[in-house]
């Protein structure tokens, strides 16, 4: 029997998942603060479900039981947290208040082909704002400040939020003349120009393999440089494009971008990149990624934007929906990585109170309950038979901080002896001052 994991599938040790529990937690309090309200759905949706989105079935994980019931050839479990939303939209649209704004963390499961940075098993932490039928472009602000102060809030590293509107973007590419069948690969390699740049590769090969009119392909490079530079020099070399859509989408991405920095969002944590195109088709307006600013290639840690016609799939109603998520999982591996939890506390523990004699169990039980209600996590030793030397070398295992040893002589003078196991100093307080002492 083979008992290590499944490919990039993960264990979460208790050190490690401390601190994943820590920033979900910060994450679901700031998403609360901008409204988002706890949301469910199943893991497991009907595969016709989930093809709404366009995925091919070798990306989805099917269910198959035992017994074998002929009707678990169409269940899977979910690959993301959007689609299952866009059913319970669609099943319930006449019972819901618009604009319902959810939050959803939680895993979901992709049978692409297993990556660095990209799990089979993964948590999202999405939310949602979906309208009846409009949606103010206010909502797209709003999506993108929450998730700016949330990675704000969980304190790790610099980052950069990377804004575009999907309007630029193609209709650019058809005020150049690039046919639309075309354009869907021209945006793929668009949007891995930083992994080419990485590899040292020349994008104009890739272009030209699609584009042959050597005018074209160099009026995409020039869009391509053209997103280094600063917010109204990619406006004045987009201002030589004459196009209805192509002004719309500069518009709503001058107003999402002014209102964000009215909203307190620092100037250095976002920018126009009239690159980013978001791989999903259903993208229609805003867009946006988000990148480590000391490691980029890692990817992007947090996205979304405005889609108008996801729940079209199941409705005859048309939602306008602004989504936006962080990739938990490949956040937390990737600063993992970069030892960024290495002075973190790991221990869901802060006492362990030391089992010197079985005669003492009441005192300690009446420890372990005023610790508790103070809100220190306490645990007592179990076994009275194991020396103090080894209780304390458990508690250093896990990482606890304090250890409190109450033997005959402490039981005498009514006392306790708390040892610091970071510092390993070791003090006695009365045992009234208990509580003072740990306040």
């Amino acid at each position: 029997m083979k008992i290590n994991p499944i490919s990039w599938f993960s264990d979460y040790p208790a050190e490690k998942y401390l601190i994943f529990d820590t920033m979900k937690k910060i994450i679901k309090d700031t998403y609360a603060l901008f409204g988002f309200i706890p949301f469910e759905t199943p893991a497991v949706e009907r595969i016709e479900t989930l093809k709404a989105k366009g995925w091919d079935d070798n990306e989805i994980y099917g269910i198959h039981r035992l017994n074998g019931e002929k009707n678990d050839a169409d269940l899977a479990l979910r690959f993301d947290l959007t689609v299952p939303l866009a059913r319970y939209i669609a099943q319930y649209e006449g019972d819901i208040k618009f604009p319902f704004k959810r939050q959803h963390i939680d895993r979901s499961w992709r049978g692409e082909r297993a990556q660095t940075w990209r799990a089979r098993e993964f948590y999202q932490a999405d939310i949602d704002i979906i309208g009846r039928e409009k949606l103010p472009l206010f909502a797209d602000v709003e999506v993108i400040q929450a998730i700016y102060q949330t990675l704000k809030n969980l304190n790790f590293w610099g980052f950069k939020i990377h804004i575009n509107n999907k309007k630029i973007l193609i209709w650019f590419l058809e005020s150049i003349g690039v046919e639309w069948e075309k354009q869907k690969d021209i945006i793929a390699i668009i949007d891995k120009k930083d992994k080419l740049k990485i590899a040292g590769k020349d994008i104009k090969p890739f272009l030209s393999e699609i584009i042959k009119e050597l005018s074209i392909v160099e009026e995409i490079i020039k869009y391509i440089q053209v997103s280094e530079m600063s917010k109204g020099e990619i406006m004045k070399f987009l201002s030589k494009y004459k196009n209805e859509v192509l002004e719309e989408g500069k518009k709503e991405l001058n107003f999402v971008y002014d209102i964000l920095l009215n909203a307190w969002v620092s100037e250095n944590d976002i920018c126009f990149d009239n690159t980013i195109s978001r791989g999903l088709n259903y993208y229609t307006g805003t867009i946006f990624e988000t990148f480590l600013r000391e490691a980029q290639q890692y990817g992007s840690i947090a996205s979304g934007g405005r889609y108008e016609n996801l729940v079209g799939n199941f409705s005859k109603n048309t939602y306008p929906w602004v989504g936006g998520s962080i990739g938990l999982t490949r956040l937390f591996q990737v600063l993992d990585s970069l030892k960024k939890f290495d002075n973190e506390k790991k221990s869901f523990l802060d006492t362990l109170v030391l089992n010197m004699w079985d005669n003492y169990i009441r005192k300690y039980l009446e420890i372990a309950d005023i610790l508790r209600k103070e809100g220190f996590s306490t645990e007592i030793f179990l076994d009275s038979n194991i020396k103090m030397q080894k209780q304390l070398e458990y508690a250093n295992a896990k990482n606890i901080h304090y250890a409190l040893i109450i033997g005959e002589d402490e039981i005498q003078n009514n006392e306790i002896s708390i040892k610091n196991l970071f510092t390993w100093d070791q003090e006695r307080v009365k045992f009234e001052e208990l509580k003072k002492y740990f306040s």
